[in-house]
């Protein structure tokens, strides 16, 4: 890549207060390319030298090179070396001395050695810079092409702040704007990219002769000739018509590698192109080498995830856009990579991003690889259902991709999602809700197309997920979790313990709570539970340890929920005995309670769990019982105490014959294991009048009082505690 400026004027100075007699201090870059001179010039004797030592650097004898650099006598020209001792050098400080020396003028040894503060010195600030010159081009140039550099930067810079601008095409129109000439066209053969931006309309048969010569026998004469050629009188072959066009077409060169040419062609009757207008489209060639790295994907050439956004800001900015985004996402290129290598996998990402430029009939406003395997494409002026169509063109193209050479079984597929927007929509939300038809693309079987529609729950639901997930981990970093408990009154026996059930709540940024079926539903689709369950079983121990002596004499119980995925973590059972061992909580008086599905999905790692943690003295409940399909083959393995009836069968006992039937039947199993009962979602005195009369053991719900923070509640205990305890009305038990 082309250097950047370099202001080497302090540094000079020093060498000339130590080095009096020295007529010019010039300063090279590691690749020869001029950086910085006094008068913005070159000097031929240090650039004859250079060239030799450059020519060992290439070789790698870079001892050799070193050595040739510092033997040079100062008066024609000595070469000192910027950066570390034995290393390539960041660059190359020039010294021309003076023309006839004096006895008390030093060698070129010397001089090397009494300089090097000041090539330390320098070296520090090269480096300090070299990602500024791989971001920010500019050539120092001779005075004539000063204006014109820095016309070229604040043109192409203005255009590229420009909303939704892409700054490689900006920079291109800008050129032509300067130039006045019809059109311009970048080739860049080894990144399979191209540009053509016109100032007004040709047709399209001559755009593409165009391009063809571009890629072809232009193309071929420039990387020949590496210099810039003007062409007044043009032909596709030796013996076609001549075409109307003049072109200008420079080699796009970085580091000795030539990528491939950018032209300016105008119509010969209407424009004259001149060798002024050649020079001026040189200029622009470290600019577009600029913008294609740092703007542009270096594996397909498609424009970087950035451009893109600031594309699709723009275009939701105007009045009157209908667009719609594309995403794609690749199916299962690891297992590509996996076994055939990366540059298969390389190989496929190239011929997928070829067929995002302009495809299925609709023109592709901007594509983009945002990552790995994931691809974007913007339609302009499209409705939902014709982006359904190119997405559907476009994943059928995918489909049909030949493999590559030496891997013949090798499938392409890729899964899309197609959302629609308009004006004044945020660009963040519209790439999301695509990102999630991608998503429920994947789960719906891979290799389809999904339309993001709100009457769609599933996608509305992973969407909130989204959304919420970044909230969620927000709020651990910050602490904007609180627990709640909620009491489970015993139904129709006054002796047995009083509980509460544990819950976690969270605040969002502003403080207000979060739906628990939304952040549950994020941390369960995005593997955050395990998090989650850590978090309640430390702050619930934290919380009651210094109430524990309370909790032993009031019997009372709390109940702590445990994911199916904390369940399948082999440490998480170590996790909590350590919390329950360093804990002066009694475990007696902890219930931990997991679901009837999650116990199912892994009844093995339900039994260490329970084997393990168990042996400390805490109790089990199997949660939501009587929504599992194998329940009462696995019950028998699970030594749990309790068995909390799923709140769909509780809600509607009153109503439903079946549904008061299923709680008959749990009663029966857990009589029969000499298991007690938990009610969820009592709602109503009446429907907790009917479980009591069913003999159901406890009730939990609004009938019997809301989730409260849980300092409240264990503060209260504590207030009771020092007062008698009120007279408990017995109730006669109808099932004993």
């Amino acid at each position: 890549m082309a250097a950047q400026p370099f202001d080497a004027a302090p540094h000079a100075q020093i060498v000339r207060s130590l080095f009096p007699r020295t007529r010019r201090v010039i300063l090279y870059g590691p690749d020869g390319r001029l950086w910085w001179s006094e008068d913005g010039t070159d000097a031929l004797d240090l650039r004859a030298g250079l060239e030799q030592v450059l020519a060992l650097m290439r070789q790698r004898d870079i001892a050799a090179a070193l050595a040739l650099a510092r033997s040079a006598d100062p008066a024609t020209g000595l070469l000192l070396p910027v950066g570390e001792e034995g290393k390539p050098p960041l660059a190359w400080l020039g010294l021309i001395g003076p023309a006839s020396r004096s006895a008390a003028d030093p060698d070129g040894a010397a001089l090397s050695q009494s300089l090097r503060p000041v090539l330390l010195l320098l070296a520090r600030e090269v480096a300090a810079s070299a990602q500024l010159r791989r971001q920010r081009f500019a050539s120092l140039q001779a005075a004539e092409q000063t204006a014109e550099l820095r016309w070229l930067l604040a043109t192409s810079s203005h255009a590229g702040r420009s909303a939704g601008a892409d700054r490689l095409e900006a920079t291109l129109d800008a050129r032509a704007a300067h130039l006045g000439c019809d059109g311009v066209l970048l080739w860049l053969a080894d990144r399979q990219l191209e540009r053509c931006v016109t100032r007004r309309s040709i047709p399209q048969t001559e755009l593409e002769t165009l391009r063809r010569l571009a890629r072809g026998s232009l193309s071929e004469e420039v990387a020949a000739r590496r210099r810039t050629t003007i062409v007044a009188r043009l032909r596709e072959t030796p013996d076609s018509d001549l075409l109307p066009w003049t072109v200008i077409a420079s080699p796009v060169e970085s580091g000795g590698v030539h990528h491939g040419l950018i032209m300016a062609f105008a119509l010969r009757e209407s424009r004259r192109l001149t060798p002024r207008d050649a020079r001026r489209l040189e200029h622009i060639i470290p600019r577009v080498l600029a913008a294609t790295e740092i703007e542009h994907d270096p594996l397909t050439s498609l424009p970087a995830r950035h451009v893109f956004e600031e594309r699709l800001r723009g275009v939701l900015a105007a009045p009157g856009a209908n667009v719609c985004v594309v995403y794609a996402d690749l199916d299962q290129l690891h297992v590509t990579n996996d076994l055939f290598g990366f540059a298969a996998g390389d190989e496929i990402l190239r011929s997928v991003a070829a067929l995002w430029h302009d495809y299925g009939g609709l023109r592709v406003d901007m594509a983009s690889r945002f990552a790995g395997d994931r691809f974007v494409a913007l339609l302009r002026d499209c409705t939902l259902n014709q982006g359904r169509v190119w997405a559907e063109a476009a994943r059928q193209a995918v489909e049909a991709l030949p493999p590559p050479p030496a891997h013949s079984g090798l499938r392409v597929t890729a899964s899309f999602g197609v959302a629609a927007a308009v004006s004044g929509e945020s660009p963040e939300h519209v790439l999301a809700i695509a990102e999630t038809a991608c998503k429920a693309a994947k789960d719906r079987g891979r290799n389809r197309v999904e339309l993001f529609a709100q009457n769609d729950a599933s996608l509305v639901q992973r969407r909130d997920d989204l959304q919420v997930f970044r909230d969620l981990t927000d709020a651990f970093a910050q602490n904007r979790f609180v627990l709640y408990a909620q009491p489970i009154e015993s139904l129709w026996d006054p002796t047995r313990p009083r509980r509460h059930e544990i819950l976690i709540r969270m605040r969002d940024q502003a403080g207000a709570p979060v739906s628990p079926s939304r952040f549950i539903s994020a941390a369960t689709r995005y593997q955050l539970l395990p998090q989650l369950d850590r978090w309640v079983v430390g702050r619930a121990i934290a919380m009651l340890d210094p109430h524990a002596a309370v909790l032993r004499s009031r019997n009372v119980c709390f109940s702590i929920n445990v994911s199916a995925q904390s369940l399948v973590q082999p440490d998480f059972a170590d996790f909590v005995r350590t919390a329950l061992k360093g804990a002066a909580v009694p475990p007696e008086l902890l219930v931990f309670e997991f679901t009837e599905s999650a116990a199912i999905s892994d009844i093995a790692a339900a039994q260490r769990f329970i084997e393990r943690v168990g042996a400390l003295g805490v109790h089990f409940a199997l949660d939501d019982f009587g929504t599992g399909f194998s329940s009462l083959a696995y019950l028998k393995s699970l030594p749990v105490s309790a068995l909390k009836i799923d709140g769909s069968f509780v809600r509607d006992i009153l109503t439903d014959d079946r549904s008061e039937g299923v709680v008959r039947a749990v009663l029966q199993i857990a009589g029969q294991l000499g298991l007690d009962t938990v009610a969820e979602y009592v709602e109503t005195d009446a429907i907790a009048e009917r479980l009591r009369s069913l003999g159901v053991t406890y009730g939990q719900g609004y009938a019997f009082g809301a989730p409260v923070p849980l300092d409240i509640v264990l503060a209260g205990l504590a207030d009771a505690a020092s007062q008698p305890p009120p007279a408990r009305p017995a109730r006669v038990a109808l099932h004993p």
